[in-house]
């Protein structure tokens, strides 16, 4: 199976990066506007996006210290089973941020690839709202 990773830096404590991972606030300033999060493992976070992908995560992990884990569990097909993970490594006041994703089924190529490219996008986005206050989440409204 394939695996999507990201590394990077961010400029901010690992305690605001992962502010951002679990609140209802803080994912809805970097991945999509419509959120609900239960902040706890076997809770469930309900992501809002367009007909036909609207991700449901189960909680599998949440430390602070080392970050959270989810487990997709319905609203997107190609994701059922998916495991993601945001590893948080505390360095001089900053944080280094290991995203995965972990395919249970073989996709295309191309799937794989815009999957890729938007998550990408999304990281730079958890990244500039972590930094600045200000990330660009998908706005299911319009």
């Amino acid at each position: 199976m394939k695996t999507i990773l990201h590394f990077f830096r961010v400029h901010a404590e690992p305690s605001v990066v992962y502010r951002a991972l679990t609140t209802d606030e803080g994912l809805s300033n970097w991945w999509t506007r419509r959120v609900q999060a239960e902040q706890q493992v076997g809770g469930h976070v309900r992501f809002h996006f367009l007909e036909g992908f609207n991700p449901v995560m189960q909680i599998t992990a949440l430390d602070e210290a080392a970050g959270v884990g989810w487990k997709c569990v319905d609203g997107h097909d190609k994701w059922a089973d998916n495991t993601f993970r945001f590893d948080l490594r505390a360095v001089d006041g900053e944080t280094d941020l290991t995203f995965v994703q972990e395919y249970a089924v073989e996709l295309s190529d191309e799937d794989y690839g815009q999957y890729n490219f938007n998550w990408g996008y999304y990281l730079n986005s958890l990244k500039r709202y972590c930094e600045a206050g200000e990330g660009a989440p998908f706005n299911p409204s319009g």
